[in-house]
């Protein structure tokens, strides 16, 4: 059978491959990506600039990355390895109200060339851990932070205070480890970056004391791919990261070669629980490298890739690793991917990987064109899926339909506990049913905490309907609502909702009411954060 040739605008890829069905390799609906090797190229991208003003937010800060917690599960010594292929025979979903694919095409085969990480086996990537002493054994013999002030001095850069506040604060911790954290944003270092001649630096000072590393950020520089690459070869390699347990270089201009030389140094960090690569470069080329490395990365609790320039084969491959059960990722950001098509082929591989997946908690699918008819196929198996605690749909074309969607969800025995979808088009043009079906699913959920529909053009009776929901539910701990059409009648009930001290647990909202001349203005609440 011959490719068909793909509808993506410059890929000169087939992405719809006929394969032949290996049933003992995996589940016979798990998502299919090819993968083969090919050399990592740097050419032909654009350069990515670290100013704020190039890092465009949306309204509702739809790419600011928030803090998570989670604890450390037990390591696990089995590496699951990639897989090349797998059969693409879709099983039907449960019978439900959604009939997953009875009116849609099958979802897609991608073939992806990935950059080939120089992994040969999973003993292979397992670098045994070393008895280095620790941290304070190591400072009994050298004075680590005047080092790295002289070796500035010897080449001519200059001393980095927030190395040095780093340094001194693990100095007086007294502990075993010690952390490095330097992100350029921080005003104390916003015109004296961090860059690649600083890894020089970097690389002769703390090579010897990388084995005692925790903590490393060096977000918001000036990184490329050369500095990348020192950094990874004199602070990772040869089981120098082995204590490490999360690394941030977002927002740097890092390329596919940086990150293949980077997830290269990462496999033999088998305590990395949180790893963001978020606002780079990457491109597919890069972003699959990221992508091999978490097949192989079964202690990986966080990942954040957002705005990477990663394309539609970067999601696909994601949603295929995440088949794997050995992995315990918990977080997954991918939110703004370049998405040049129509079609949601996207949608229905995340969705069926989400309908299996008993790990992932939070999954953030911000601007991945996901309209109507996708977030309905996403519900379809999402209805099987009882560990997904957040949902972050934002900045996508989300309808009344897919409100209504979304409700059916609600309903269900869903164990969702935050949602957000702000900047979507709910209540365009006054609808107000799409409003309406998300109010009366909460009145028949017991599980949500955080509802948010900023930007979503409600109108006031949409807002009315929303809060006598919200006034006959004590579940709901906080909502979002302040940037939409308010008109008295919503304002008056929500003050009403806000000013009850009856309620079991007060209602947390983005806004304040008050009372000025018989009218109830509303106003953002300058402190809000969500439950």
């Amino acid at each position: 059978m011959q490719p068909r040739k793909s509808s993506l605008p410059g890929d000169s890829q087939p992405r719809c491959l006929q394969h032949r069905p290996r049933p003992q390799d995996f589940p016979n609906d798990r998502p299919i990506v090819n993968s083969s090797s090919c050399s990592t190229s740097n050419s032909n991208r654009s350069t990515y600039h670290n100013s704020d003003h190039h890092k465009k937010q949306s309204k509702d800060d739809i790419c600011n990355n928030h803090h998570h917690h989670h604890h450390h599960p037990d390591d696990d010594d089995d590496d699951p390895g990639p897989a090349s292929e797998a059969p693409q025979q879709a099983s039907e979903a449960g019978p439900n109200s959604f009939g997953a694919f009875s009116d849609v095409e099958q979802p897609l085969a991608y073939e992806a060339q990935v950059p080939s990480l120089n992994i040969v086996d999973a003993d292979a990537t397992q670098v045994p851990m070393m008895d280095m002493g620790t941290f304070q054994d190591y400072l009994a013999t050298t004075d680590i932070a005047q080092d790295y002030e002289n070796a500035c001095k010897q080449s001519g850069r200059k001393v980095n205070v927030l190395i040095r506040r780093s340094l001194h604060e693990s100095i007086q911790a007294g502990k075993d480890t010690f952390f490095l954290e330097a992100p350029g944003n921080h005003k104390l270092v916003f015109t004296c970056r961090l860059g690649d001649a600083d890894m020089t630096v970097f690389s002769k000072v703390f090579s010897p004391a990388a084995y005692h590393l925790q903590r490393l950020d060096l977000s918001h520089n000036l990184l490329s791919d050369d500095g990348v690459r020192l950094l990874a070869q004199s602070l990772l390699h040869n089981g120098r990261g082995q204590k490490l347990k999360a690394l941030s270089l977002r927002s740097n201009d890092i390329g596919p070669s940086g990150s293949a030389a980077l997830c290269e140094a990462l496999v033999q960090c088998r305590s990395l629980l949180r790893f963001d690569i978020s606002h780079n470069p990457l491109g597919r080329d890069g972003g699959l490298v990221v992508v091999e490395y978490l097949r192989h990365a079964p202690s990986l609790l966080e990942l954040f890739m957002q705005d990477t320039e990663a394309d539609i084969v970067v999601l696909v491959a994601i949603a295929e690793a995440l088949w794997n059960p050995q992995l315990n990722l918990k977080v997954c950001n991918i939110e703004n991917p370049r998405i040049q098509t129509l079609q949601e082929d996207h949608t229905v591989h995340l969705g069926r990987m989400l309908r299996v997946n008993t790990r992932l908690s939070e999954i953030y699918l911000g601007k991945v064109k996901m309209r109507d008819e996708g977030v309905r196929q996403l519900v379809s198996f999402l209805l099987e899926n009882k560990t997904l605690r957040i949902l972050d749909l934002r900045c996508n074309e989300l309808g009344a339909d897919g409100a209504k969607h979304l409700a059916v969800l609600l309903s269900s025995d869903c164990q969702l506990s935050h949602l957000y979808l702000s900047a979507n088009k709910i209540g365009e043009k006054c609808n107000v049913s799409g409003a309406a079906a998300l109010a009366d699913s909460l009145l028949h959920n017991r599980m949500l905490k955080h509802l948010d529909l900023n930007h979503n053009s409600l109108c006031g009776p949409a807002l009315k309907a929303i809060a006598d929901a919200v006034e006959q539910t004590s579940m709901l701990e906080s909502i979002a609502l302040f940037h939409n059409q308010w008109d008295q009648p919503s304002s008056y009930k929500f003050r009403q909702i806000l000013q009850d001290h009856a309620r079991i647990i007060p209602l947390k909202a983005d806004f304040i009411t008050s009372e000025v001349d018989l009218r109830v203005e509303v106003c953002k609440a300058a402190d809000f954060s969500p439950a």
